[in-house]
């Protein structure tokens, strides 16, 4: 491979990881998970805020209720007592404190509302966000596994990790091997037919052809042995057309 290719290679790669990185279903899914859990504990807060407010109204409820009671039980004794210049004031002061008391009442019944309405809105985000968590966490695995597959692909297909070359690479390992070979053969046919000498054998031409006559005649020995032992005195009529045919 070329300085060049691999330059672009090396550039190819950094490129696809920075848009992997910007483009990341994980961390896009981990993000919108985070923002989910920041609403919930704002609502949160937003609820407690509210329900803080109820109980402070339902106080001031508390304590108008106890003084028109109070009033009311002083308007009794002061009628009792003969006193009804004293038992009209009371009454006043009653009326007074129930003028008091309704707009409260109004305020709180609205805030219980709101409350109520809140809470409704928690547990359905509360839901959400435990749906939303399981199906994160199931395609974080899918993808995942996606991921680990392609690169597996990726591999044995020669496109990942520079395996690209191996099979030329092999291919011409094979073929060097062949031609050697091929070389090798056609030295040791050359050696024996005589064309050229082994630097080592330092025979002249005449020793080697001797030295075939003495392995021929040595064969020749050997047949006739084996004709003696399998009973066969005369040598075997030679095929038709042989020119040594009497």
């Amino acid at each position: 491979m070329s300085l060049m290719a691999r330059f672009t290679n090396l550039l190819s790669a950094k490129a696809n990881k920075i848009l992997d990185a910007a483009d990341d279903p994980d961390a896009d899914m981990d993000l919108s998970y985070q923002k989910m859990l920041t609403s919930l504990q704002e609502t949160k807060a937003h609820l407690a805020d509210v329900i803080a407010e109820q109980v402070t109204l339902e106080h001031q409820m508390a304590d108008h209720q106890a003084a028109i009671d109070r009033h009311d039980s002083d308007a009794h004794i002061a009628m009792k007592a003969g006193r009804e210049d004293l038992a009209r004031m009371a009454l006043a002061d009653k009326e007074a404190e129930i003028h008091k008391l309704a707009p409260i009442q109004t305020s709180c019944e609205h805030v219980k509302q709101q409350a109520e309405k809140l809470k409704q809105y928690e547990h359905k985000l509360e839901q959400k966000i435990e749906e939303f968590r399981t199906e994160k966490e199931s395609l974080k695995a899918e993808h995942h596994a996606a991921e680990a597959e392609l690169k597996v692909d990726q591999q044995l297909a020669g496109i990942g990790k520079g395996l690209g070359g191996v099979e030329d690479t092999i291919q011409r390992a094979r073929d060097k091997t062949h031609a050697m070979s091929a070389k090798a053969e056609a030295m040791e046919r050359m050696m024996n037919d005589g064309t050229i000498h082994d630097p080592l054998d330092h025979r002249s031409q005449s020793e080697h052809e001797i030295e075939k006559l003495h392995d021929t005649s040595e064969i020749d020995d050997q047949l006739a042995k084996l004709r003696v032992e399998m009973g066969q005195s005369a040598a075997p009529a030679a095929p038709a057309g042989d020119p040594t045919k009497p």
